[in-house]
């Protein structure tokens, strides 16, 4: 019994020594690029540094939760993935696509305007910016990354739909940017660490979802703006309670107000300020019951300067600035023809100014933005592509229609004096009370194919962006001869950029032979008499042996070959194109009738003597007596 013990204990202390974290040795082999289903998106893995590469354009395909649609399934925990790049390009990350991918470092590009439902979730991602121009962060997108410390959303996101963020442990603070419109359900459930919340508009009507804010136990005071609906269970509920330093700071009979109320959950009153902060675009609201409503907003700036305080909507609205009691100045209409309003004024840094705005009696909607007035440069992310046809209408001169709408999708950065930066998209009309104008400058700067540049202003502050021009190809055709192939010349009707393609070979056929001295009347030569004076007549063309009584020419037709021989009558061959060459061969002639009487006889033979034999050789007349 005791041996049988100890040899049990032995193996247990054995296997236990062995015992590791086999993560450490995971040896995923490096993949080359390879195609992400039927998309224009491909993934590569490098083994070396770890790192799984999506490249591309577009979006990347939905997936499931298994080995057979995520292609990374058998080894996206076991430590072969450290490092996740997402190239510029893609649009999309899919359903599921990165779901338990235990890499702490995600790049996420720019191009990326939204996600699919678990497209991150359970992976180990850190920290998350999303990109200018995102618009919804989809259902469990995030969810149960027990990893992720922080989270920048844009404020061109609009919803954050159900479970996106649920169960993000580590995730300590979210701002909620002025342009999301709803909160759904859950959306932040059981993210226990959790503690500040803030609202940019604390105007804003955003609708918060039930148990959007469920068991966050180290939540703590959350300012909920004016106008905000929540629904049941959203703030201040927890599976063991109440957390305990949960509370609501509310506007006065806000709906926020009413749900603290209604809930027993720890509240405070706010004042009737909001606060500003640049760049927040703070929604204004007036309806037929509150006409009388004065919106008052505080602003302590950072740096001092001249700022602009101006209204976009559809609602006519008045603003007046204060300092302490003091009335610094007030606007009212723009222009005749908008009844929005632009207030200009130079604040000092760490001074508290108060902002009230009011409507003229006018009930609708309009948003208020404060921005620094001086602007010292900007950056576009965007470009066009035209074709160089695009550019030709009823002229001979290339003009592209290079207009406002086509700029819709770009991004301007723009940069403000005291160190302020802010993305907006690039549109027609005013900012920051200055025109956005496209200046285009083709009436002295043609454009041609290649990259070119045209320039957008702010005010009196430029900037320039690409616009490329592909070639657009005339086609000239050049049909096949006998001699040479076919072939389409193309020449960019704006470079004249040329090049040649689409070759045709020609059909012709090659006809060649030799022009020999006749010895009888059985086709036998003398191959040292080539008759070089005879000519080849096809057609309209005539050819001449060479020295050695050789001919060849090439010939798109068939006919009659005629060899016009100098000392008796002429040899006729038929030429048939079947597209195969013709080699006639040794061409025997009997080329002895020098008086041209058509018989060959002994008068031949004196001319022969007289006339020809130095020329044509004393042995040239041996054969003569085989036709005579």
């Amino acid at each position: 019994m005791k041996k049988c013990l100890c040899l049990v204990l032995s193996a247990l202390i054995f296997t236990a020594s062995f015992c590791f974290d086999v993560s450490a040795f995971a040896a995923q082999s490096s993949i080359e690029r390879t195609q992400l289903g039927t998309t224009d998106t491909y993934y590569e893995y490098d083994a070396p540094s770890k790192t799984l590469t999506i490249s591309g354009t577009g979006a990347m395909p939905d997936m499931k939760n298994n080995a057979s649609s995520q292609p990374w399934y058998d080894w996206r925990s076991d430590g072969s993935i450290e490092n996740v790049i997402i190239e510029e390009g893609i649009t999309y990350v899919g359903n599921y696509c990165f779901f338990s991918v235990k890499a702490n470092n995600f790049i996420i590009p720019d191009t990326l305007s939204s996600t699919g439902r678990y497209a991150f979730s359970s992976s180990s991602i850190k920290n998350v910016e999303l990109p200018f121009g995102f618009t919804t962060i989809n259902s469990y997108a995030f969810y149960s990354c027990s990893e992720l410390e922080s989270i920048i959303i844009p404020d061109t996101v609009t919803t954050v739909s159900s479970y996106a963020f649920s169960l993000c442990t580590a995730l300590e603070s979210i701002t909620i940017p002025y342009s999301v419109k709803s909160i759904a359900m859950y959306a932040f459930d059981r993210c226990t660490a959790l503690n500040t919340v803030i609202f940019e508009d604390m105007t804003s009507s955003v609708s918060i979802g039930s148990n959007a804010f469920y068991d966050c136990t180290s939540i703590g005071a959350v300012s909920f703006p004016e106008n905000a609906s929540i629904a049941s269970k959203a703030f201040g509920y927890g599976q063991y309670g109440a957390p305990e330093n949960a509370k609501m700071m509310v506007y006065n009979s806000s709906k926020a107000h009413i749900y603290a109320v209604s809930n027993s959950i720890p509240f405070e009153i706010l004042d009737d300020s909001a606060p500003l902060t640049l760049g927040v675009k703070n929604t204004l609201s007036f309806d037929e019951n509150s006409l009388d409503k004065v919106y008052t907003f505080t602003f302590t700036p950072e740096f001092s300067g001249v700022y602009n305080f101006y209204s976009l909507g559809d609602c006519d609205v008045k603003a007046t600035l204060y300092s302490g009691n003091e009335l610094i100045c007030e606007s009212d209409d723009i222009s005749d023809s908008d009844r929005n309003f632009c207030l200009t004024a130079q604040l000092e840094q760490d001074v508290p100014y108060t902002f009230k705005v009011a409507s003229m009696m006018s009930a609708g909607t309009a948003k208020a933005v404060l921005y620094p007035d001086e602007i010292l440069s900007f950056d576009i992310d965007g470009s066009l592509t035209f074709n160089a046809a695009d550019g030709f209408r009823s002229s001979d001169t290339a003009y592209f229609p290079i207009v406002n709408s086509l700029l819709s999708d770009f991004v301007l950065d723009v940069h403000f004096a005291g160190g302020y930066s802010d993305k907006i998209y690039c549109s027609a009309g005013s900012f920051n009370n200055k025109q956005i104008a496209l200046y285009d400058t083709q009436n002295t700067n043609r454009f041609t194919c290649g990259e070119n540049r045209e320039t957008v202003k702010i005010g009196d502050v430029s900037s320039d962006f690409p616009v490329y021009v592909n070639h657009s190809y005339n086609s000239t055709v050049v049909p096949y001869t006998a001699y040479d192939d076919g072939y389409t010349i193309y020449t960019c009707m704006l470079c004249g950029d040329e090049y040649t393609g689409d070759y045709i070979e020609s059909p012709a056929i090659t006809v060649s032979g030799r022009v020999l001295l006749a010895t009888g009347n059985d086709d036998m030569y003398d191959a040292s008499y080539p008759l070089t004076e005879s000519v080849i007549e096809f057609g309209s063309n005539q050819y001449t042996p060479d020295e050695a009584g050789r001919f060849s020419f090439r010939t798109l037709e068939s006919g009659e070959l005629v060899i016009k021989n100098p000392y008796c009558a002429d040899t006729v061959l038929t030429v048939v194109n079947d597209y195969h060459d013709i080699n006639y061969g040794a061409i025997p002639l009997p080329a002895y009738d020098f008086n041209g009487d058509g018989i060959i006889n002994g008068r031949d033979l004196a001319v022969f003597k007289t006339q020809h034999r130095q020329r044509l050789g004393k042995q040239y007349f041996k054969y003569a007596v085989n036709f005579m």
